[in-house]
């Protein structure tokens, strides 16, 4: 069961969130959760693929998805989830939660 749930709000053009995951957590304890434009990190390859070797589980808000005008089988990385996934892995999967 990952341990810590980073919430991720950014692109990747404005932040890499895998030096701070990285440095908070191993990869099987690290939880994912992409919120806005936080998104993109799932659909961007070279984000993508940082994401995928940084956590464990990747869950990608998919209201968030379809917001962007993208759908789920754009996604790189990780699955798109509903709001209820998303507060279950908060609340039910992980110890402690990080935004970053």
């Amino acid at each position: 069961m990952p341990k810590t749930a980073f919430i991720i709000l950014k692109s990747p053009q404005e932040q890499d969130p895998t030096h701070m995951v990285s440095r908070l957590a191993d990869r099987q304890d690290a939880s994912a959760i992409l919120l806005e434009d936080g998104v993109y990190q799932a659909i961007i390859g070279s984000a993508a693929d940082r994401l995928g070797k940084a956590a464990h589980e990747v869950c990608v808000s998919l209201e968030d998805v379809e917001a962007r005008g993208f759908s789920p089988s754009d996604l790189k990385v990780g699955k798109a989830v509903g709001y209820a996934d998303i507060v279950d892995c908060i609340m039910e999967r992980t110890e402690r939660t990080v935004a970053i």
